[in-house]
Order: structure tokens, then C-alpha cells, then sequence
């Protein structure tokens, strides 16, 4: 498989997982219940993370009529995808820290947060052409890492609404 159908395929996945969590905002939500801060931060970052990973999968492909350099097929979209991803992971860490969320799952969140952390660094340095330059092999990593940590998300959206 080549990597432009990999990339569409992660799309179609983030579409999927944008869609799942607009689903469970709108219909899980019970007559006189009130969301959580917890779960609307969930929520929110769920549909930034998977809106983000459907532009940046797709501006290769577009990118790649306009320029044959790899600096701009990959690496523009791989610096810009990982700056949004590792802000968002700050993020959540700041606020579900500071806010005391219960971090759902901790065996398996702490491990898939940190392999996310370090390769979308890589991604980070990659896209910049410092390490592994412009590797669209590690930018779908990247990508796996995020949507594998979107589930674990997910998963604890609806572990705290169905409590």
C-alpha cells in the first residue's frame, strides 16, 4: 500500500472519530444532566485532534501538484500536524492536572501518551529535516500513535458518561 493511500485511509479514520464523538455529545446526554468539564474537554480536543489529522493527512497529495520538494510535500504538513499535536498533549496534561480530572485507564494511557509524545517529537524534527528528514514512514507512525491515543480518549468519554 502505498503512503498516499495510507494517509487517505487515516482521514477517513479521523472523519470516523470526529463523527463518533459528535454522535456521543448529541445523544448520550440525559434530560437534566449537565456535561462535565471533563467531558467537554474531551470533547473538544477529540474534534480539534481529528480535524487537524484530516487537513494535514490530505496536503500532501494536494501539496505535491504544486512543488516536487520533499521540504514542502512533507515537511510542511509533518511540522504543522506535530506543533498541533504535542500543543494539544501539553494541553490536556496542563488541564486534566490542574483541574484534577481522573485520568481514565492509567496503565494504558500513560504508556500510549508518552509513545505518542516521542514520535510525534520525531515527526516534529523529521518535518523540520533535522532527524529521519521529511520520512513519510514516520509521519504515519505519528499519525497511528494520535489515533491510537484518540481511542483511549474516546474510550474515557464514554467510560465518564456511562459512570
Amino acid at each position: 500500500m502505498d503512503t498516499q493511500s495510507v494517509l487517505f485511509a487515516i482521514a477517513e479514520i479521523s472523519i470516523g472519530l470526529a463523527g463518533f464523538s459528535g454522535l456521543v455529545a448529541a445523544f448520550s446526554q440525559r434530560e437534566g444532566q449537565a456535561w462535565r468539564d471533563d467531558q467537554k474537554t474531551r470533547i473538544v480536543f477529540l474534534v480539534v485532534l481529528s480535524f487537524g489529522m484530516i487537513v494535514t493527512s490530505l496536503m500532501p497529495p494536494a501539496l505535491s501538484e504544486w512543488s516536487d520538494s520533499p521540504a514542502v510535500i512533507w515537511g510542511f504538513p509533518m511540522t504543522l500536524y506535530s506543533i498541533l499535536a504535542l500543543g494539544l498533549l501539553a494541553y490536556w496534561m496542563t488541564v486534566s492536572r490542574k483541574q484534577g480530572y481522573k485520568i481514565q485507564f492509567p496503565k494504558a494511557s500513560y504508556p500510549i501518551l508518552a509513545l505518542a509524545t516521542i514520535l510525534q517529537a520525531a515527526v516534529l524534527l523529521s518535518g523540520l529535516g533535522i532527524f529521519l528528514p521529511y520520512s513519510s514512514s514516520l509521519f504515519v507512525f505519528g499519525f497511528l500513535a494520535i489515533l491510537i491515543f484518540g481511542a483511549n480518549v474516546f474510550l474515557a468519554l464514554l467510560n465518564t458518561i456511562w459512570e
